[in-house]
């Protein structure tokens, strides 16, 4: 697995993507998740694709990921004008060498559960067809913690969706897409319970993305909130397990840091990058 410098958790929200990627070049990492819109403002700057696929090889950091900006959660006018742009931005992240894009789903919703699945599924299945004219594959994340699922205290919605592992790949099945699978988060795991062996029971053609982050100490699977991870290492989801369960799984792919939290984990993006290398490199990455 190679390690993808992720921008949650380090207060690096004014800084250029160039800049974003200089930062991963100095910390000790070897690419980056990075928004497509982004990659494509620097690379009209620079002069094309070529110009910034340069300036990505001199630094040594590899594009690893970027998010879906199609509305998919919203309504059809909003869909349709994300997709009249996502064959262009599919064609960018292939001539940068970057053959991977991801999105997460809500665990509850205010529509109706099985309108919502059948929308999302042809939604889905829409993006998955563009993508794979470009070669990109499009990993799709659950969201599990207690708190944000339909009767909880900040629940999403009051109908169900999709919240676990199973379901996404039930999901991912319905589309019929084989460029569609998985994000998979700890954190998501830790709260919806999924174990070493559910993990090194996928395949690395299923998983797309990885992120790793941990939660507080005494919380709990039940009481963990999406909003207070914390670095990895320093919490109580036995992440040792977790990365057990995806070398097994034969993963090949990159892995971010993505820790959720009110502050960034250290006064400047530069200490918060290292800080998140040293703690992963505790970890064996």
């Amino acid at each position: 697995m190679q390690l993808s410098l992720c921008g949650a958790g380090l207060g690096a929200g004014k800084l250029s993507l160039l800049e974003f990627a200089e930062l991963a070049a100095r910390t000790g990492y070897a690419g980056i998740d990075f928004g497509i819109s982004s990659a494509q403002r620097l690379a009209d700057e620079l002069g094309g694709a070529t110009a910034l696929s340069e300036k990505l090889l001199l630094l040594g950091v590899a594009p690893a990921s970027f998010g879906l900006e199609v509305e998919w959660r919203r309504d059809d006018a909003a869909f349709t004008s994300g997709m009249e742009t996502l064959a262009a931005r599919a064609a960018l992240a292939q001539q940068l060498g970057c053959d991977r894009c991801c999105t997460w789903m809500p665990s509850a919703t205010s529509d109706d559960s099985s309108e919502w699945r059948t929308r999302t599924v042809a939604r889905f299945t829409e993006i998955g067809k563009v993508f794979a004219d470009y070669g990109v594959r499009f990993g799709l994340e659950w969201v599990g913690p207690h708190h944000l699922r339909a009767g909880g205290e900040n629940q999403m919605g009051p109908n169900p969706t999709v919240w676990t592992l199973p379901q996404t790949l039930e999901l991912i099945a319905e589309t019929g897409q084989s460029n569609i699978g998985l994000l998979v988060d700890s954190y998501h795991c830790y709260t919806t319970g999924i174990t070493e062996d559910e993990l090194a029971a996928l395949t690395d053609s299923q998983i797309v993305h990885v992120h790793i982050n941990d939660a507080p100490v005494g919380v709990g699977p039940a009481g963990a909130k999406d909003g207070q991870r914390v670095v990895p290492g320093t919490g109580e989801i036995d992440l040792v397990s977790f990365l057990s369960g995806l070398r097994r799984a034969g993963y090949s792919g990159s892995i971010a840091c993505e820790i959720l939290a009110p502050a960034p984990v250290a006064e400047t993006p530069d200490e918060a990058a290292t800080l998140i290398r040293t703690a992963l490199r505790g970890l064996g990455l």
